[in-house]
C-alpha cells in the first residue's frame, strides 16, 4: 500500500463542531468579522483564509477566486476528504474534458481557465462546484446513476455555474451567505478528520443558512447552469436526455425520502420550473443532441461497478454487494455482455477486498472472457491489468511469486505508460520485491514528471529513494508532497533536511535552494495574509 501523510491527531469532534457553530453564526451576522473569528480558532486547527483584498467590488477578483479555492481544496486533501481513486478520476475526467471543450467553443470558457474535478466517497447523490474551478463529485452520483450522460449532466451544470461565476457575484450578491458557506465547507473538512458522517452535517448546516439568504439568487442561478450545462452536455456529444433522465430521478429520489432527499436537491432547489424548461428545451430544438454517443462506455460500466463494490467495505457490507451483484446475475436481465462483464468486474473487486485472491482471479478471467472482441475492449484491458497486478500486490507472495509479481510489473509498464493508477501499482510493486532500487527510483521520477500534481506520486519517489539510501532526494520528494497539500512550513523543513544529508551534487543543491527561496515567499505570502485576515474587525 502506499505511505500516506501523518498529522496530528484533531481536537475532539465535540470542540470542532462547536467551534463551527460560533464561526457559522458570527459570519452570518457580518461577512468581514469572518477572517477575525477564524484567526481565533488557529489554536483548534482552524487555517485563516486567504486575505482577498477585493471587499469593495461586486464580485471575486478571479485571482482572489484561485486563491480561495486552492486553500480550501488543500484543506480538504490534507485531511483526507478527498477520494484517492486514480482509475476513476481519470477516466472521469477525461469524459469531463469533452465538456470543457464543448464550453470553450461555445464560448462559455477559455482554454487558461483551470479546472480541477476531484472524488469524495460519500454515497449520497451530489456535487459541487468550489472557487477556483474545483468541481467535487460525491462517489454516490456514479454508483445511482444508470447513464454516464445522467453523471456528465451534473458535471456540465456544475461547469456552467463555473463558467457564469455564480459563486464570485454570491460574494457581491450576498456576502454573508457566502461566508457561511466558505466557513461550512473548512469546517466540514476538519470535522472529516474525526467523523465523515459529521463532516456532510456541518457541510450541509452551513449550506441551508447560506441558502436561506441567497433563494432568489440561486434560482436564477440554477436555470442558467442548466441552460448553459444542456448547450455543454450536446456539444460535447452526450445524450443530452441524460439532463432530464437525472431531473427525474432526482425528483423521484425527493418524493420517496421527503426531508431525507439527495443532497443534491439541497443544494441545488430541483423547481417544477427548471425541469419545464429542460424538457422543452428538449422538445423544441430538434438539432440538439444530433449525433449524441447514446449509451455507456465499457469503462463507465465497470467502474460504476467497482464503486459499488467498494462502497462500504466493513465485512457485512462487501458481503451484501456480493448479494445484489449476484442476484442481478440470476436474475438474468441483460441481453447484451456489456453489463454482464461489469458484474464480474464488481465482484473481483469485492472478492479482493475479502482476499479471496482464487475467487477475485476467477471472476477477473470471466470480465475478461466476457468483453473479448468487444469495440471496446482495448480500452478496459488497462483496467483488467490493474486488476491483476492489485490481485497479485495483496496476496503476500512468495519469494517465486515476487518473480512473477516483478515480471508482470515490467511487463504492464511497457503496456500502460499513461495509466496513473497502474502505473502507480507498477511502482509500489517493485518496491515490494526489491529487485532493481535504481530501476524503481527511476520510474518513480517519472511518475512525478507525468503527474506533478499527485501527492501519492511523490510519496512513492520519496520510498523509491529510501530504498536505495539517497537520504537528499527523500527529503526533497516528501517535501513536493507537503507543499502540494498546503504544508508550506513542513516543505521548508524537508528541504532543509535535504540540505544537511550530504549526498546530492552541485545541480540538486541548486534546485533545493530555488525551491527552498520560492516555498520561504510562498509562507511569507501566507503569514501576511494571516495577518491581514486577523486585523479586518
Amino acid at each position: 500500500m502506499i505511505e500516506r501523510m501523518s498529522w496530528p491527531r484533531p481536537p475532539a469532534l465535540h470542540r470542532l463542531l462547536a467551534a463551527g457553530l460560533v464561526i457559522i453564526l458570527v459570519a452570518s451576522l457580518a461577512w468581514s468579522d469572518l477572517p477575525s473569528a477564524f484567526a481565533q480558532q488557529r489554536g483548534r486547527g482552524v487555517d485563516n483564509l486567504p486575505a482577498l483584498g477585493e471587499a469593495s467590488v461586486d464580485e471575486l477578483s478571479p485571482a482572489a477566486e484561485q486563491r480561495l479555492g486552492d486553500q480550501i481544496y488543500q484543506e480538504l486533501l490534507r485531511v483526507g476528504a478527498v477520494h484517492d481513486d486514480p482509475e476513476t478520476l481519470d477516466i472521469l475526467d477525461r469524459q469531463a474534458r469533452r465538456l470543457l471543450l464543448a464550453s470553450q467553443q461555445l464560448g462559455h470558457s477559455s482554454e487558461d481557465r483551470p479546472f480541477r474535478f476531484f472524488l469524495v466517497k460519500d454515497p449520497t447523490i451530489n456535487a459541487f462546484a468550489m472557487p477556483g474551478g474545483y468541481i467535487g463529485i460525491h462517489t454516490g452520483l456514479i454508483t445511482a446513476s444508470e447513464a454516464e450522460s445522467e453523471v456528465m449532466s451534473v458535471l456540465a451544470h456544475e461547469i456552467g455555474h463555473v463558467t457564469q461565476r455564480h459563486i464570485a457575484r454570491m460574494f457581491g450578491q450576498q456576502r454573508q451567505g457566502s461566508g457561511v458557506m466558505i466557513a461550512a465547507a473548512v469546517l466540514a473538512a476538519l470535522a472529516a478528520r474525526a467523523s465523515p458522517d459529521a463532516a456532510m452535517g456541518m457541510l450541509s448546516l452551513g449550506q441551508t443558512v447560506a441558502l436561506r439568504e441567497q433563494l432568489a439568487f440561486s434560482r436564477d442561478a440554477e436555470r442558467e447552469a442548466d441552460r448553459v450545462g444542456l448547450q455543454i452536455l450536446a456539444e460535447s456529444g452526450f445524450d443530452p436526455k441524460g439532463m432530464s433522465s437525472m431531473f427525474e430521478r432526482l425528483s423521484q429520489a425527493g418524493r420517496l425520502y421527503d426531508n431525507n432527499a439527495p443532497s443534491y436537491l439541497r443544494t441545488h432547489p430541483l423547481t417544477t420550473e427548471r425541469i419545464a424548461d429542460v424538457q422543452s428545451r428538449l422538445q423544441n430544438e430538434p438539432g440538439l443532441g444530433r449525433g449524441a454517443i447514446l449509451g455507456n462506455t465499457l469503462e463507465f460500466d465497470w467502474l460504476r461497478a467497482k464503486l459499488q463494490a467498494s462502497a462500504d467495505t466493513r465485512v457485512d457490507g462487501l458481503r451484501n454487494a456480493r448479494q445484489r451483484f449476484l442476484t442481478q446475475m440470476r436474475e438474468n436481465k441483460f441481453s447484451s455482455v456489456q453489463p454482464q462483464s461489469s458484474i464480474q468486474f464488481g465482484l473481483a473487486w469485492i472478492s479482493l477486498q475479502q482476499r479471496d485472491f482464487a475467487g477475485a482471479l476467477d471472476h477477473h478471467r470471466q470480465a475478461a472472457r466476457l468483453i473479448k472482441g468487444h469495440p471496446q475492449e482495448a480500452a478496459a484491458t488497462a483496467l483488467l491489468d490493474h486488476l491483476q497486478l492489485q490481485i497479485q500486490l495483496a496476496s503476500a507472495p512468495s519469494p517465486e511469486q515476487k518473480r512473477e509479481l516483478d515480471r508482470l510489473a515490467a511487463e504492464l509498464a511497457a503496456g500502460h505508460s499513461n495509466s496513473r493508477a497502474l502505473m502507480r501499482s507498477v511502482v509500489t510493486a517493485k518496491l515490494s520485491t526489491n529487485s532493481n532500487p535504481d530501476e524503481t527510483a527511476t520510474m518513480a521520477r517519472a511518475l512525478t514528471q507525468q503527474w506533478p500534481w499527485d501527492p501519492q506520486t511523490w510519496a512513492l519517489l520519496a520510498r523509491a529513494e529510501g530504498a536505495r539510501s539517497r537520504r537528499t532526494a527523500q527529503h526533497a520528494a516528501v517535501a513536493e508532497q507537503y507543499a502540494l497539500v498546503g504544508a508550506t512550513a513542513a516543505a521548508i523543513e524537508q528541504l532543509t533536511l535535504a540540505r544537511t544529508a550530504a549526498d546530492a551534487d552541485f545541480v540538486m543543491l541548486s534546485k533545493i535552494d530555488a525551491r527552498l527561496t520560492a516555498l520561504r515567499a510562498a509562507l511569507r505570502r501566507e503569514q501576511i495574509e494571516r495577518q491581514q485576515s486577523g486585523g479586518r474587525n
